[in-house]
C-alpha cells in the first residue's frame, strides 16, 4: 500500500465520522497539525464559527412553504380569510428568501441560526528560492449525515431533482405574489394562485420528512472518500514537500472545517480572511479522490452555476494530453452541490476542484453508509496524489 493510502487508513480508523463544530472534528484537527509541526512545517489554525448540520436552515425553509400552503388553502369566510392568505403570501416569500440565500451564497442565512466553534488548519510550505507563485491545496476535514436524497437509488437524480424543487417552490413563490397582487388590489384573489403553491407545498411535506428522518434515524458516514481521501493526499503531499520543497512555488494546504453544513463554511472563512494576500494564488480543492477516475469540475454550486477558472482548465487540459493514462476528464458538480471551491470560483479566484467518479456528475459512495476505508481503492487515490502533485510541479 502507498504512503497516501496508509495516512488515510490512519485517520479514518482513528477518527470515523467527523460532525461539523464536533468534538472528533476538532480532534482530527490537531491530528493533523501534529503531523505536520512533526516535518517542521508552520501550521496556523484559524478559528470561525458555523452552524453545525443543514437540517435547521432547510428545516425552516420547508415549514415555512408547508404553512404557506396550508395556510392558502385553509376554509375561512370574510377578513379570516384574508388574514390566512396575507400570512400565506408572506410565509411563502419569506421562504423564498431564505431559499434564494442558501442555494446562491449571495447572503449568508447561517447568521439567523445558532452557531458553534470551528477551525481552519492551514500548514505553509515555502519554496526552495524567492516564489514566484503560490497554490493553495485545500481538503475538508468533516463528513456528513446520510440523508434519503443521497440513496444510491436516488443519487443518480440528484441534480434533476434539485432543478425539479427549484420550479416548483418558483412557482410557489409566483402564487404568493398573485394573492398578495389580489389583496392589495382589493379584488377577488386570483383564482390560479393559491394552486401554484399546491405542488411545491407537497414538495415541502417530503422536504420536511426527509429532515427528521436524516436527524432520528441515519447516522453520520465514515468519510473515507468524502473526505478522508482528499486529507490524505493534502496531508502526504505536504509532507513531502516539507523534505524536498519546490523550487519556486510556496504551496498552502489547508483542512477546512464545516464544508458539510450546507455551505462551505470553513472555505468562506478563509476567504475572507487570507483572499486579499492570495488573490493571485492557484487554489485546488481535493475532494472525493479515493475511488473512480480523476475529474477536473467545470461547474459546481446551485444558483446561479459557478465555473472553474479558464487558466486551471487549461492547465487540466495539458496534463490530460501529457497523461492519457490518468484519463482525467472534465466533468461537473450536479446542479444543487459545491465543492469547497465555491467562494473562490464566486469572486474570480484562479480556482478549480478535482474528484474521483465512476459514473458522470456523481462520486462513488456519496453522502451514504457506505463511504468507508473498504471501498477505498489504493490505486485511485495514488493516481489522485500524481495528479495533484503534477499540477504543483507544472
Amino acid at each position: 500500500m502507498s504512503e497516501v493510502y496508509h495516512e488515510l487508513a490512519a485517520f479514518v480508523e482513528t477518527f470515523g465520522a467527523r460532525p461539523a463544530t464536533s468534538e472528533r472534528e476538532r480532534r482530527a484537527r490537531e491530528y493533523l497539525a501534529r503531523q505536520l509541526q512533526a516535518h517542521s512545517i508552520r501550521t496556523i489554525e484559524q478559528p470561525f464559527r458555523s452552524i453545525p448540520s443543514l437540517t435547521p436552515p432547510w428545516l425552516t425553509v420547508s415549514l415555512l412553504f408547508l404553512a404557506s400552503g396550508v395556510l392558502a388553502f385553509y376554509p375561512a369566510q370574510g377578513a379570516s380569510r384574508s388574514v390566512l392568505l396575507a400570512c400565506a403570501a408572506l410565509f411563502s416569500l419569506m421562504a423564498c428568501a431564505l431559499y434564494w440565500g442558501l442555494v446562491s451564497g449571495m447572503w449568508d442565512v447561517a447568521r439567523l441560526f445558532p452557531k458553534r466553534e470551528s477551525a481552519n488548519l492551514i500548514g505553509i510550505v515555502p519554496a526552495r528560492r524567492t516564489p514566484t507563485r503560490r497554490v493553495v491545496l485545500m481538503a475538508h476535514i468533516d463528513t456528513q449525515r446520510a440523508t434519503l436524497l443521497w440513496h444510491p437509488k436516488l443519487v443518480r437524480q440528484f441534480g434533476q431533482s434539485f432543478v425539479v424543487q427549484t420550479v416548483l417552490l418558483a412557482l410557489h413563490g409566483l402564487g404568493a405574489l398573485g394573492i398578495a397582487y389580489g389583496l392589495l388590489s382589493g379584488g377577488t384573489v386570483l383564482a390560479w394562485a393559491r394552486w401554484l403553491m399546491l405542488p411545491g407545498s407537497l414538495l415541502s411535506l417530503w422536504g420536511v420528512f426527509v429532515l427528521l428522518h436524516r436527524e432520528w434515524v441515519l447516522d453520520w458516514v465514515q468519510g473515507a472518500n468524502d473526505n478522508g481521501s482528499g486529507v490524505a493526499v493534502v496531508l502526504t503531499l505536504l509532507k513531502e514537500l516539507a523534505h524536498q520543497p519546490l523550487e519556486e512555488v510556496e504551496v498552502w494546504g489547508v483542512f477546512t472545517g464545516c464544508e458539510e453544513v450546507g455551505v462551505p463554511a470553513g472555505a468562506f472563512a478563509f476567504e475572507r480572511e487570507y483572499g486579499a494576500e492570495l488573490h493571485d494564488a492557484l487554489f485546488l480543492i481535493v475532494d472525493h479522490v479515493g475511488r473512480g477516475e480523476p475529474r477536473y469540475l467545470l461547474k459546481e454550486a446551485m444558483l446561479p452555476r459557478q465555473h472553474a477558472h479558464p487558466e486551471m482548465v487549461r492547465l487540466m487540459q495539458q496534463l490530460a494530453q501529457q497523461h492519457p493514462e490518468w484519463c482525467l476528464m472534465p466533468s461537473a458538480v450536479p446542479p444543487g452541490a459545491y465543492t469547497d471551491a465555491l467562494p473562490f470560483l464566486m469572486k474570480g479566484y484562479r480556482a478549480i476542484a478535482l474528484w474521483c467518479e465512476e459514473q458522470p456528475g456523481i462520486p462513488p459512495n456519496w453522502h451514504w453508509a457506505n463511504d468507508v476505508l473498504e471501498n477505498v481503492r489504493p490505486h485511485d487515490l495514488e493516481r489522485a496524489k500524481t495528479v495533484v502533485r503534477a499540477i504543483l510541479e507544472k
